[in-house]
Order: structure tokens, then sequence, then C-alpha cells
């Protein structure tokens, strides 16, 4: 038998796998991210320093290269692959300790995302109100849906909803880590959802003829192949 020869490319738009999250000059963002999808958090000095406090830790630490923090060059810090351990409070300041910025974010648990398609009749998961020294609800906040993953033809869209509290309709609501904080309670409620629905969208001739193209890698398949797992290098579940 012929050994089969595949091409593996693909398609990618050319900010790469990772979102940029900014957030104005000397202001606190707080916001919901899912684990091990890459981001970078915008900072603009180019000696930046960035601190971590973790939602458990009080004292806040000097982050310094890791393997999965990276400072780049324009001040920005690159989180390659986050976990739920990450979640807490990252500062970026400036060589005299001033403040730049701010981001508490929660990364929510990609392993133990909700994932429910309209069109099968799955119900996404419900509000929970909860007791903690007063009633609290728990509930799915839900970002826009993303762009159909195909053109011309029927396709399908997807959103990402995650994990918020709100314990006064006045208040904002938080991501439910940042609210939680070292509360010992661990509702089943806690999850980030993922929602997919049908589509049919016309295509864009001029969008789809300027989609660059990168090869990554050429594999020869053969029967003694026992298993091979694919890895999209730039894929982000954020678009």
């Amino acid at each position: 038998m012929m050994a089969t020869l595949w091409l593996l490319s693909l398609s990618l738009p050319t900010l790469g796998a990772q979102i940029l999250i900014n957030c104005a000059y000397k202001s606190l963002c707080r916001l919901a991210l899912l684990s091990g999808n890459e981001v970078v958090l915008q900072c603009d000095h180019p000696r930046a320093l960035w601190y971590f406090s973790s939602v458990l830790e009080e004292d806040a630490l000097l982050l310094s290269s890791m393997p999965n923090r990276k400072k780049l060059p324009g001040g920005g810090l690159q989180l390659t692959n986050p976990q739920p351990s990450q979640t807490g409070l990252y500062s970026c300041q400036d060589n005299d300790s001033a403040l730049v910025v701010e981001y508490e974010i929660d990364f929510q648990d990609v392993t133990t995302i909700h994932i429910t398609h309209k069109g099968l009749g799955q119900k996404p998961l419900q509000n929970e109100t909860l007791h903690l020294g007063g009633r609290v609800l728990m509930f799915t906040q839900w970002e826009p849906w993303q762009d159909c993953n195909r053109c011309g033809e029927p396709g399908e869209r997807k959103r990402l909803g995650y994990c918020y509290i709100q314990e006064d309709p006045l208040e904002k609501p938080m991501p439910c880590r940042l609210y939680l904080g070292e509360e010992s309670v661990q509702p089943s409620r806690m999850r980030p959802e993922l929602q997919v629905e049908a589509c049919l969208v016309p295509c864009n001739p001029i969008k789809e003829i300027n989609q660059p193209y990168f090869i990554f890698d050429i594999h020869q398949l053969n029967k003694l192949t026992n298993g091979m797992w694919l890895t999209c290098p730039l894929a982000s579940i954020y678009r």
C-alpha cells in the first residue's frame, strides 16, 4: 500500500492565536476569560514591571519570564495556557512604581465547560441562588455571537458565556471566582459555557480571497501509524 502524504495547512488570521485585552490608563478592568487560551494584557510602557496577586494571597509577586508568562517588548504581558490558579490581579507599573494599568481576571476552567446546541434543544445552565451571608445570584453572562464558520452554505457559530455573581441588581456583577475569593464553597454551577447554533451567511469574495495561508508541518501517514493528535497552532476559542 502506498503511503499517504498528508500536507497539513490552514488559513489563519494575521494577529495570531491570542486576544489583546486593553484597559484605559490607570484603570482597573475586571473580566472573565477561559483557561488554556492565550491572551495578551496590554500595558503601554516599554519598561513595564508586572505584579501578580492571587485571589488566595494578598502579597503581590513580581512576574519575570516564565514558561507561560512572557513580557513583550512594548510592555504587554503574554499569558500562554493560563490556568484557573492564575486567577487574580495583574498590575502593570512603570519603573518608578507608578500604576499604569490593572487587570483582575478570573480564568474559568475550560475543562468544565458546559456545551449546548440550540438546534438540538439543549439548554444552557439555569440561574442559581446562593446563600453567602445573604442571597446572591449566580448566572451566565454571554458574549456576542462569533462569526459563522462557513459562508454560502449552512454553518455554525458559537458564543462564550462566563460564570458571574451579582449581589445587588443595582451593582455590576463580578466573575464568580473573583467574587468568592477565599470562600470554600465550590458550587457545581460555577462553570463557563459554550453555545452553538446554525447560521447561513453570504460570502464576501474579497475577504475570502485575501486570507493568508501558512504551512506548518508535513506528516507521512501509513498503516503503521497508530494515531496522531493534530493541533492548530494559531487557533483560539475566542473567535
